[in-house]
C-alpha cells in the first residue's frame, strides 16, 4: 500500500467536472479521482477549516462510530475497474478490525476529518497510470490545485441551489419576500430563462 494526501480540489478546464488530487508521501507521484459537486465540497470544507454548526453527514457517521466505541484507522483505495475507483473504510471496534465497502469521495471526506491515513494500492497506481496516461491532469489543473476552486465550486452550487429554489416558487406562482419590489415576477422569470442549463452549471 501506498500513503497518500489530499493535495487539493481543482476543476477540469474540459468537462468543469470536481477532481481530488492526492499525491504521494514521498512526492513521486498523483493520483487525480473525478468526484461529484457535493463530495467535492464535503472535502473542501475541512481543507479550508470550514467549522458549521451542526454535523453533516460525513461528521455524523464518525460521531456515531465513536458512540458505539469504534474508530476510524485509515481508508483504502483497492480496486481500478472500468475507470472506477472502490475504497474501503478500516474501522476498529468491540469485534476488532472490519473493513466496509465505500465511495473513494466519502472515504477520503472521513479520513481528513479524522485524521487518519488514505492509502493507495501499488497495483490500482500502476494500472490507473497505464489507462489514464500521463497526461490525465491537464497542465491548468496541476497549476491550479488547491482550496480555491473547491471554494469556487460551492459558490456554483449555491447560486445553481437558489436558482432552482427561485423557479421553484415562481412556478407556484409566489415571489420571494425579501426581493420586496426590487423585481416582479416577469422579471424573474426574464432572468431564469436567461440561465441556460450550459451557462447555469458554469456558475
Amino acid at each position: 500500500m501506498v500513503e497518500m494526501h489530499v493535495e487539493g480540489l481543482s476543476l477540469d478546464p474540459q468537462t468543469r467536472k470536481p477532481i481530488v488530487i492526492l499525491r504521494q508521501n514521498d512526492g513521486k507521484g498523483l493520483l487525480p479521482l473525478w468526484v461529484g459537486a457535493m463530495e467535492a465540497m464535503t472535502i473542501s470544507l475541512v481543507l479550508n477549516g470550514e467549522e458549521l454548526p451542526r454535523p453533516l453527514a460525513h461528521d455524523l457517521l464518525l460521531m456515531v462510530a465513536k458512540a458505539l466505541n469504534g474508530t476510524l484507522t485509515g481508508v483504502d483505495i483497492v480496486d481500478y475497474r472500468d475507470g472506477i475507483y472502490y475504497a474501503v473504510l478500516l474501522l476498529r471496534g468491540p469485534a476488532g478490525l472490519i473493513s466496509v465497502d465505500c465511495r473513494p469521495s466519502d472515504g477520503i471526506a472521513l479520513a481528513l476529518r479524522a485524521s487518519v491515513p488514505i492509502r493507495v494500492k501499488a497495483e490500482v497506481l500502476e494500472k490507473a497510470a497505464r489507462e489514464q496516461g500521463p497526461g490525465s491532469i491537464h497542465p491548468a489543473t496541476r497549476h491550479h490545485a488547491g482550496s480555491d476552486a473547491a471554494t469556487d465550486m460551492a459558490r456554483s452550487a449555491d447560486a445553481r441551489k437558489e436558482a432552482d429554489t427561485l423557479a421553484a416558487l415562481l412556478a407556484k406562482g409566489a415571489v420571494p419576500e425579501d426581493l420586496g419590489e426590487a423585481a416582479g415576477p416577469e422579471r424573474l422569470r426574464e432572468l431564469l430563462r436567461a440561465l441556460e442549463p450550459v451557462s447555469r452549471n458554469k456558475m
